[in-house]
């Protein structure tokens, strides 16, 4: 699959200084139409397929959400919907359609997001986040007080009516005392108090991206999703990339550990994860589900990759793919039988007891909030 032609420095050069300036970045028309439409078609089948699986019915909203939403700092409230208010979350399927050099290893991409991360970054999350009619405002928030990349890449225009990514510039690096700070690359972690005099003080934009385009997104930046008030579902794609070569346990930045071990505490997310859905229409204890959508997404950011045993890439896939995706994917799993051998990073038994101390950790904190936790929902 061939990529557009090299552009010049000078606009890569900008890109970059926009990315440090407002905390994010949009690369129009990064991706052919006819690529995004068959993206959409396949994206939007797997996600009618997983929503009758789980069985999970769509709510109205009874807290005022649909019209606004005050509240800040992450509190996601999964009602008809398994990440908030009748809004998805999908890892990607593992077929070509979604892993080629368009999305994975886009160049325009990597040549903005590697003097941050490195030449040796990694892809560890392909998800995705889909709001459906009916959801709405969730509190403006950071993903995470540490710098990490998040690149979107929209299947759909996004409108006024579609729910919209709204995002406050500058914020990455916010400093009440100072309205030019420095760009940096250290933690950036928001109180409540200035979240809310963000929200008060920093004007926000909603980013009406057009299909084929690409967003980055520097994951320290304050934002939210916006009411989807129309008709139809808004899918979008999010990459999550990062530098493992330093080591910081609070970063989950570990010695990338063996599928050993890795796997079997996936696994446990997952069951935690299906405990709180349960299978009455309606989620039947929202604070387990949001531990194990959480439990599952450190065990597949410290295992450098969500392909894991449910998504291995099949050998003839994994040899189709082009140098830099198999570098950026080198953690990734992959079907092979036993003449088939594949050359995939390193792993690390160090990493293995640190993670395997920490599962003992999440798996008895997954027990007490499915003991005491709260149960059900406001909304469903």
């Amino acid at each position: 699959m061939q990529l557009q032609a090299k552009e010049p420095e000078n606009i890569r050069l900008a890109r970059i200084e926009q990315f440090k300036r407002d905390g994010y970045v949009v690369i129009e028309n990064a991706i052919p139409l006819e690529i995004v439409e068959q993206m959409r078609r396949e994206f939007m089948q797997a996600m009618t397929d997983k929503i009758e699986r789980f069985k999970l019915k769509p709510v109205k909203v009874k807290d005022g959400r649909d019209k606004e939403n005050k509240n800040v700092r992450l509190d996601f409230r999964p009602e008809g919907g398994n990440h908030d208010l009748n809004r998805w979350n999908m890892h990607l399927p593992t077929s070509p359609t979604f892993l080629n050099d368009y999305t994975i290893a886009n160049e325009a991409v990597l040549e903005v997001i590697e003097p941050f991360v490195g030449k040796e970054t990694i892809a560890f999350i392909i998800a995705s986040d889909t709001p459906y009619p009916g959801s709405g405002f969730q509190n403006i928030h950071q993903d995470f007080p540490r710098f990490g990349l998040t690149v979107n890449i929209p299947l759909v225009d996004f409108t006024e009516e579609n729910a919209p990514l709204e995002v406050w510039p500058g914020t990455h690096i916010y400093n009440s005392q100072d309205k030019n700070p420095p760009f940096r690359t250290s933690d950036v972690d928001l109180t409540k108090e200035q979240m809310e005099e963000i929200r008060e003080t920093v004007p926000s934009k909603r980013l009406l991206l057009k299909a084929g385009a690409i967003a980055i997104r520097d994951q320290r930046l304050v934002h939210r999703g916006t009411a989807n008030t129309g008709d139809q579902p808004r899918p979008c794609m999010s990459i999550w990339f990062k530098n493992i070569d330093k080591f910081s346990i609070l970063d989950l930045t570990i010695p990338i550990p063996h599928r050993q071990v890795a796997d079997p505490l996936a696994k446990l997310a997952l069951w935690f994860r299906k405990k709180g859905r349960g299978d009455t229409g309606a989620v039947v204890n929202r604070k387990l589900l949001n531990f194990g959508n959480f439990f599952g997404r450190v065990v597949e950011e410290v295992s450098g990759s969500d392909r894991d045993y449910r998504r291995k890439i099949p050998y003839e896939l994994w040899q189709s793919f082009s140098p830099k995706m198999k570098s950026v994917l080198r953690y990734a799993s992959v079907e092979t039988s036993d003449n088939q051998k594949v050359e995939t990073g390193k792993r690390s038994w160090l990493g293995s007891l640190i993670l395997a101390v920490a599962g003992i950790i999440f798996t008895l904190n997954g027990f007490y909030v499915m003991l005491f936790g709260k149960q059900g929902s406001k909304n469903s």
